[in-house]
C-alpha cells in the first residue's frame, strides 16, 4: 500500500520490535499455529458437521475421478444442494482426502496452515497500514492465540472462514499493490484470489466494498486512482454473477427469511458485542452457544472502551483507522448475523467460528491502542504485558483445543457451554447409543425433549432406542409424538410407519409410507416397502411398477429384490420369485439366500 502517515512516531525499539521481520513473524507464527493446535491432527472425525461433510461422504471424496462432482455440490456435499454453497470449501477437503486418504490429520493440517498464512497476511497488512513492525507484531500474536477461534481451527467445518479471512487480505493488498505497481500480473492475482474466496464463502461479495473503502479512508492521491480503482474492481462482478447462477443450478431455492434476513438479525444482534468480549476475554466460550447477558453485558464493555481507548486523542491517521476497523468488523459480521439454523435455540443461537474475519477489523482498532501504548515511556512494560497476555491466551487455546479430540469430549463441552442446545443432548444420546450407553443416551434424548419439548428429532431417536430394546409401546409413543410435533420430519413419518407394519396395522403403515416419501421422494427403500404392502393386499399390478422405481433408484436394494420375490412367489410365479431372490442374494441377504435354498430347487 502507498505510504501513509505512521500512527507513532517513536525511534526507540521495543522487546517485540526484535521479532519482527516479516521472515521471523512467519517462523514464530508457523511455532505458535504448531504448538497449540498440532495436537488436532490426531483427533478423531466426527464432531458438529463433521460426519455430515467427510464420514458421511467418504466414498465420494476417495474418488480422484469425484473432483468435478464435488464442485457440483453444496458445502454438505448435497445433491440436489440443501445448503450454502461453497466449491472451494469442497475442493480443499477433497484434496485433504486424497492426501491423507481419509485420515483426519490432513483435514486439521490444512486448518492450521490457513491459520498461520492469515495471521501472517495480518501482519503484513498492519505494516501496510504504517503501524510500527511491534505493534504489528503485538496485535497480530493475540489475534493468532485468541481462544475464540480454537472453533475455527480445531473443527474442520471452520474451513471457510479460514479461507475467506485469507483471501480477503490477499485481495487487499494485492488491490494496493497494483495501484502502486501497475503490474499486470499483481491485478490477475487479484482476481484469481477474489474468484477463489467467492466460492469458499458467500461473504466475499463484500471484499470490493472494503477495499473501496480502504482506498477511500486510507490511500493517498484518491482523485489520480479512482478510476484505476473502479477498473480493477469492475472485473469482479464476474466471479460474483458466476456464484449465483452456479449456486441456483446446485441449490433450487434460497433461505426462508426466517432463516436468514432481517428478523434473525435483529434477533441476533447480541452477537456482536458477545464475539468482541470473547476475542479478548475468554469466558462463556462454546461451540455451540446461548446468549447469555453476562456476555453480552461484558462483551459491551469491552466494545464502548476500545472505541473510547482508539478514538480518545486520536491523530487523524488513527481515527480512519479505527472506524476502518469498526467499519470492517460490524460489514463482515452482517451475514452471520442475519443467518441462524433452521432449528433455531434448537441448536445454537450463533456459532464463534463465523467471527474469525470480522475480527480482523477489530484488530486495526487495537492495533491503534496498541500502537499508543508502545510509544509511551512505558513501552517496555507494555510489551512485557501482551507478552504475558498471549502466553495466557496461547495455554488456554491449547487446553480448550484438547476438547476437540473426540466428538464424545465436544458435546460433553457444547452442553456444559449451552445446558438448553436440544442439538447437543441429540447428538451426544446418538453417540452414547451407538457405543451401546443405552441409558446414557434415553438420558440425553430426555433431556433434549425437557430442553426443547417441540423437538421431534428426540423424540424420534428415543423411539428407536426403545424399539431396540423390546418397549414396543413405549417407541410407538415417541413416534406419534414426534409426527405431532413436525409432520414434515421425514424420520417421524417412516418409524412410525415400521412400527405400524410391525404391528400388521397395514392401513397405517401405508398411510405413513406415503407421507414419508412425499418429504423423501429418492428413498428407495420406502418405495419398496410401499410397493410390498400393496403386493401383500393381492394388488401385485400396481405393486410391481413401484418395487421397479425402487430397484431403479438403488439396484442394490436387498429389501426391494426379496419382497418382490415373496410378492411373485405367492401368486405362483415362482421361476421369477427365484430369480429376485437369488439377485438378493448375490448381493448379501442372508434371508434371500435361505429362500432360495428352500424354495428354487
Amino acid at each position: 500500500m502507498a505510504k501513509t502517515k505512521r500512527t507513532s512516531s517513536a525511534s526507540s525499539s521495543s522487546l517485540l520490535d526484535q521479532f519482527s521481520s516479516p521472515v521471523s513473524v512467519l517462523i514464530l507464527l508457523s511455532i505458535i499455529g504448531l504448538v497449540l493446535y498440532g495436537q488436532s491432527m490426531s483427533f478423531t472425525i466426527g464432531k458438529f458437521d463433521e460426519d455430515v461433510i467427510i464420514t458421511f461422504n467418504e466414498k465420494l471424496l476417495k474418488n480422484p475421478s469425484n473432483v468435478f462432482e464435488v464442485l457440483q455440490r453444496d458445502a454438505f456435499f448435497n445433491n440436489p444442494g440443501r445448503n450454502f454453497y461453497r466449491p472451494t470449501q469442497n475442493l480443499s477437503i477433497f484434496l485433504d482426502t486424497q492426501i491423507g486418504k481419509g485420515k483426519s490429520w490432513a483435514y486439521y493440517l490444512t486448518n492450521i496452515l490457513l491459520h498461520i498464512s492469515t495471521c501472517w497476511l495480518l501482519f503484513l497488512t498492519l505494516k501496510d497500514f504504517r503501524f510500527r513492525p511491534s505493534t504489528a507484531l503485538a496485535t497480530t500474536l493475540i489475534y493468532a492465540t485468541s481462544p475464540l477461534f480454537v472453533h475455527v481451527i480445531a473443527w474442520i467445518p471452520g474451513r471457510g472462514d479460514l479461507l475467506i479471512a485469507m483471501f480477503t487480505l490477499l485481495c487487499l493488498r494485492a488491490t494496493f499493490r497494483y495501484l502502486d505497481t501497475g503490474k499486470v500480473s499483481t491485478l490477475i492475482f487479484l482476481h484469481v484470489c477474489f474468484f477463489l474466496s467467492m466460492f469458499s464463502k458467500e461473504t466475499s461479495v463484500l471484499i470490493p466494498i472494503i477495499i473501496t473503502a480502504a482506498w477511500w479512508m486510507l490511500y493517498p492521491r484518491r482523485a489520480e486512482t479512482s478510476k484505476t480503482l473502479a477498473l480493477t474492481l469492475l472485473p469482479c462482478l464476474i466471479p460474483i454473477v458466476l456464484w449465483f447462477v452456479a449456486r441456483s443450478m446446485v441449490i433450487p431455492k434460497y433461505p426462508d427469511a426466517t432463516v436468514f434476513g432481517f428478523i434473525p438479525f435483529l434477533n441476533n444482534l447480541r452477537a456482536i458485542p458477545e464475539t468482541i468480549g470473547k476475542f479478548l476475554v475468554p469466558i462463556g466460550l462454546a461451540p455451540l452457544p446461548a446468549f447469555t447477558w453476562l456476555v453480552t453485558g461484558l462483551g459491551s464493555v469491552v466494545a464502548i472502551a476500545l472505541v473510547v481507548a482508539a478514538l480518545r486523542h486520536a491523530t487523524d491517521n488513527e481515527r480512519k483507522l479505527t472506524i476502518f476497523g469498526i467499519g470492517w468488523f460490524l460489514l463482515f459480521s452482517a451475514p452471520g448475523v442475519a443467518y441462524t439454523n433452521e432449528l433455531g435455540k434448537i441448536a445454537y443461537d450463533y456459532l464463534e467460528h463465523r467471527s474469525y474475519l470480522p475480527m480482523v477489523g477489530t484488530g486495526i482498532v487495537i492495533a491503534v491502542i496498541l500502537g499508543r501504548l508502545m510509544d509511551s515511556r512505558h513501552r517496555s512494560s507494555v510489551s512485557l504485558a501482551i507478552l504475558a497476555a498471549v502466553v495466557f491466551y496461547g495455554g488456554f487455546s491449547y487446553m480448550r483445543a484438547k476438547n476437540y479430540k473426540t466428538a464424545g469430549a465436544f458435546y460433553d463441552m457444547a452442553i456444559a457451554g449451552n445446558p438448553h442446545s436440544g442439538m447437543s443432548y441429540l447428538n451426544r444420546g446418538y453417540l452414547r447409543a451407538i457405543s451401546n450407553d443405552l441409558k446414557g443416551a434415553e438420558a440425553d434424548y430426555t433431556s433434549a425433549m425437557t430442553y426443547c419439548p417441540e423437538y421431534a428429532e428426540a423424540y424420534v431417536n428415543r423411539g428407536v432406542l426403545y424399539q431396540n430394546i423390546q418397549r414396543d409401546a413405549d417407541a410407538g409413543n415417541d413416534f406419534k409424538q414426534a409426527v405431532l410435533r413436525n409432520p414434515e420430519l421425514f424420520a417421524a413419518h417412516y418409524n412410525m410407519a415400521n412400527w405400524y407394519s410391525r404391528r400388521e396395522d397395514m392401513p397405517n403403515a401405508l398411510k405413513h409410507y406415503r407421507r414419508s416419501m412425499e418429504l423423501k421422494p429418492n428413498f428407495a427403500e420406502g418405495w419398496a416397502m410401499i410397493a410390498s404392502i400393496i403386493a401383500k393386499q393381492g394388488d401385485l399390478p400396481t405393486a410391481l411398477p413401484i418395487f421397479e422405481k425402487a430397484l431403479a433408484l438403488d439396484p442394490a436394494l436387498m429389501v426391494g429384490y426379496v419382497n418382490r420375490g415373496k410378492a411373485f412367489y405367492n401368486v405362483g410365479r415362482a421361476s421369477e420369485a427365484c430369480a429376485d431372490w437369488r439377485q438378493a442374494a448375490a448381493i448379501g441377504s442372508a434371508e434371500a439366500s435361505q429362500l432360495a435354498q428352500t424354495f428354487c430347487k
